[in-house]
């Protein structure tokens, strides 16, 4: 599972849509299905119900934004604890 796949289906879910999901994400609309659908593809079940502008998350939706949540979490303190600090 990719993580950039994660943050998009994140942004989704938190924006109720894939359009308004776009802002934060810096991309345009059909990326942000094109990532989801993969993501419903490679889990072979379905995250979102479409709705004309808008997205339901699913149960299994529900679950996998949790989880999503902490992945995410995890690896930006990682990164944080990583990253080089300037000298003052």
């Amino acid at each position: 599972m990719d993580v950039k796949d994660l943050r998009y289906f994140v942004a989704a879910y938190e924006a109720q849509s894939f359009s308004r999901a776009t802002g934060a994400l810096g991309t345009v609309p059909s990326n942000v299905s094109l990532r989801i659908r993969n993501l419903e593809e490679r889990l072979a079940m379905t995250l979102f119900v479409r709705r004309h502008r808008s997205v339901i998350p699913t149960a299994k939706g529900e679950t996998l934004y949790r989880h999503a949540k902490q992945v995410i979490e995890a690896l930006d303190r990682a990164e944080q604890a990583f990253k080089p600090t300037r000298a003052a």
